[in-house]
């Protein structure tokens, strides 16, 4: 009896031995994590992989069958996915319905420490889908073309990335009207077509003051097709033109240079890079001008009604400057006209305005060509991220075409 009391008493030897006995489940339990790690990151891999997949196969999916899709499917996904021996991948499963194309892949990585308690593999099947079909989306283009665009073969390089944007949402649209773009030259004028001169948002008596830079045509059947700035504050406003308020009136001004006349929203791809190839380099800057003029081209207002009236339509904006602003019709005064641009951007954007109580919901991106404002124009954009600066003008061409992929990409929808 006193040998059992000994033992029972006697604690030499106990904490190592119950440490070892709490460690096992610890280190099972951490050896499990591990695997469960990996199993996460190959799975996060497979979904990025299945994501690009999607994507390819919606920019595709009005035009093909379902079976001609699973086709497609397994090479590009095999292509995009990174390849790692431990994961095993089996062919993706594609279906189509009316509006998504739907992709899923089941797979299985192999463990290190799992398979000690019966897991020698891990599940890690994805899945990805994507909406197709007539997403409609407006474009206004509205580009510098003022005398500095003639250096350093910015012109040149402008032309060219602006006729692969068309080009590529020109191969984007799958039915006709479902892209449409506009084409907005500007300097310190736009120029329109003369079948506007006797409308009623136009005038040839205008109210206000012009610098010396500017001179009213003397009649409306003289008038040549440019247009300046309307009076403060509606230069800077989505104000529609009203004749009963002429200080919301676009005012006919004498054009000073040669200036490619702007071209309403349309999907005649050859007479949007017709309209491109017209553009010519000559004069000084207006931003804020060529902003309204691109808000014009997306609102629906007076001139144009080529806007749709769906209230899915996407809207953008692509403003281009390659300087400062130098020259409105009130003057000279640089600041003054910075502050103009911003308000003008403010509204193209609606920024502050509650997400509710938009109008026109477009998108801002602004490109600037070597030398200007910088922070003005990354002020502008609808976020930062869709502000670029472009210091060679070779570099326009890839950022076009990213701007271009942005616009007609096609969102997942899982």
């Amino acid at each position: 009896m006193s040998l059992i009391r000994s033992f029972r008493q006697n604690r030499t030897g106990s904490v190592p031995m119950v440490f070892s006995l709490f460690m096992m489940p610890i280190s099972a339990v951490t050896a499990m994590a591990v695997d469960y790690s990996r199993a996460h990151q190959a799975r996060a891999q497979l979904q990025s992989a299945a994501d690009s997949t999607v994507l390819m196969l919606a920019r595709e999916a009005a035009k093909k069958s379902q079976s001609q899709l699973a086709t497609m499917a397994d090479p590009y996904f095999k292509a995009v996915r990174k390849n790692d021996p431990d994961i095993l991948v089996g062919s993706p499963a594609v279906t189509k319905d009316k509006k998504t194309v739907t992709l899923r892949v089941d797979g299985t990585v192999k463990t290190y420490f799992a398979g000690i308690f019966g897991y020698p593999y891990l599940d890690i099947g994805v899945k990805a889908a994507s909406a197709y079909g007539t997403r409609k989306i407006e474009v206004a283009l509205v580009l510098d073309n003022t005398g500095s665009m003639a250096s350093a073969n910015k012109i040149t390089e402008l032309k060219k990335a602006s006729k692969n944007l068309i080009s590529t949402l020109e191969a984007t649209s799958i039915e006709p009207g479902q892209i449409r773009i506009s084409i907005v030259p500007y300097t310190t004028r736009v120029k329109l077509s003369t079948s506007y001169r006797f409308d009623s948002w136009i005038t040839n008596t205008p109210t206000g003051s012009f610098s010396g830079a500017y001179s009213v045509p003397a009649s409306r059947t003289s008038w040549t097709g440019c247009v300046g700035d309307r009076d403060k504050p509606h230069n800077t406003k989505d104000t529609p033109a009203s004749a009963p308020t002429p200080q919301t009136l676009y005012p006919m001004v004498n054009c000073d240079g040669p200036l490619a006349e702007a071209m309403p929203l349309t999907d005649n791809w050859t007479n949007l890079r017709n309209r491109v190839d017209s553009m010519v380099a000559s004069g000084m800057t207006n931003i804020t001008l060529g902003a309204q003029w691109g808000l014009e081209m997306l609102t629906g207002a007076a001139p144009f009604s080529e806007t749709g009236t769906a209230s899915d339509i996407e809207r953008f904006m692509i403003l281009l400057t390659d300087g400062e602003n130098t020259q409105d019709r009130f003057g000279w005064n640089v600041s003054d006209m910075n502050k103009d641009t911003k308000a003008m951007c403010d509204t193209i954007t609606e920024r502050g305005v509650p997400e509710a109580s938009k109008k026109h919901r477009i998108r801002l991106y602004t490109v600037l060509v070597i030398n200007g404002n910088e922070p003005l124009l990354k002020s502008c954009a609808t976020k930062p991220e869709m502000f670029y600066k472009v210091n060679n003008a070779s570099q326009l061409d890839s950022v076009f075409k990213q701007i271009a992929d942005e616009i007609g990409q096609i969102r997942l929808t899982m």
